[in-house]
């Protein structure tokens, strides 16, 4: 029996990471979830690698069973909720920054139309997470 510890999945969500986390240790294999302490450090998850989950070597077949038959496995669903929430934030963004701008720059008689001009540029600073799809290494062959 080697207890050697092999990658099953490499996850971009930490929510999903967590999800079949507990769904592996719910049946009873070891789990480990590398990275997920991460979420501290950084937003962006597909530049620090994602978390990799990794499983005892004798359990890999159990585990990619597990995840294989876990209803709504490979559908893969862009998330409209965050890209609704990605421009209403740039919406306010503009209204909070943009607004006021314009404003002072019509106001003022010397102001350079610039920074109101590169305002729609600026919006690109704001961060947001890119939805990566994760990377499940999964053994299905059949032991006989």
């Amino acid at each position: 029996m080697n207890d050697r510890m092999v990658p099953i999945a490499i996850i971009y969500s930490r929510s999903e990471a967590m999800v079949v986390a507990s769904l592996l240790d719910a049946a009873g294999i070891l789990v480990h979830v590398g990275g997920y302490n991460h979420n501290s450090v950084s937003v962006c998850q597909v530049a620090l690698g994602g978390y990799r989950l990794t499983v005892p070597e004798f359990q890999h077949g159990d585990a990619s069973r597990v995840i294989a038959s876990t209803p709504g496995f490979g559908e893969n669903c862009f998330s409209y909720a965050l890209q609704r929430a990605v421009v209403k934030v740039m919406i306010l963004w503009a209204l909070i920054f943009g607004l006021p701008m314009s404003i002072a720059m019509i106001i003022s008689a010397e102001g350079s139309p610039l920074p109101v001009l590169l305002m729609p540029l600026s919006m690109l600073t704001i961060p947001v997470n890119p939805q990566g799809h994760s990377d499940y290494f999964l053994s299905l062959l059949d032991e006989a």
